[in-house]
């Protein structure tokens, strides 16, 4: 397989975004359907993101998906298109939820032409029930190929500690490692530390934070912003 240290997401309706990313040489293109894309574009975005799928596989590049777990339906729906290399699934909580995704994943490859069960699916984990069934939900389908900590929704959800460091991180980036390693799933995530501004942070806390995720077993993570994909890189790159 491919490299796939660095993830960066590009909002799916922002055609000058799309166009700058081969400057960056992330290894994986994450065309988003969720946060970045403001609900007056997500009609846009899904209109435009076929094209843009088929525009980066083309230049042989890796790209995924990002969808929004409120719209998923129409998100998928949009998303799976002939080049696609997977969806990214944020927030999914129960098994029922990933079996009705890939259900609708393998509907839309038979109707778009695309190898059935080629479209791959990367669970990022936002809350505690979802850690909970982490285990679970990574079985519910052979598509998942990646389990990822998604740290913004968890943060609100289970509050910081002083110091503003985040509350069970540690322990959360272990248990994602541990399912992942033990199913044969890429794990993904990034330890931030305080002070960092995790999906904004500069390139020295970013290079530390990909580092010392590296050094925990982890291969790769989310870049919010193209400035993180160097630092990304190096860090899970072998030193």
């Amino acid at each position: 397989m491919a490299s796939r240290r660095s993830w960066l997401i590009v909002p799916a309706h922002d055609a000058a975004a799309i166009e700058r990313y081969p400057s960056f040489a992330p290894d994986v293109v994450v065309l988003d359907l969720e946060y970045t894309v403001p609900p007056k574009s997500k009609d846009i975005a899904r209109s435009a993101v076929a094209a843009s799928v088929k525009r980066i596989a083309d230049s042989q590049g890796q790209v995924f998906v990002r969808i929004d777990r409120d719209t998923r339906w129409a998100d998928v729906r949009a998303a799976v298109a002939r080049g696609i290399g997977g969806i990214v699934f944020p927030g999914a909580e129960q098994i029922d939820e990933v079996v009705e995704v890939c259900d609708l994943v393998t509907a839309m490859e038979r109707e778009r032409g695309v190898d059935v069960g080629s479209t791959q699916l990367v669970l990022m984990i936002e809350s505690a029930k979802g850690f909970w069934n982490i285990a679970a939900l990574a079985q519910a389908s052979p598509r998942v190929t990646a389990l990822g900590v998604g740290r913004i929704d968890l943060s609100m959800q289970l509050g910081p500690v002083p110091q503003d460091e985040f509350r069970l991180y540690r322990f959360l980036m272990t248990r994602t490692l541990v399912v992942a390693r033990m199913l044969g799933k890429q794990p993904l995530g990034a330890m931030w530390r305080p002070g960092s501004r995790g999906g904004v942070a500069d390139v020295q806390h970013t290079r530390t934070a990909a580092r010392e995720a590296r050094l925990m077993g982890f291969t790769g993570c989310l870049c919010a912003t193209a400035e993180q994909v160097a630092p990304v890189n190096a860090g899970f790159s072998i030193a």
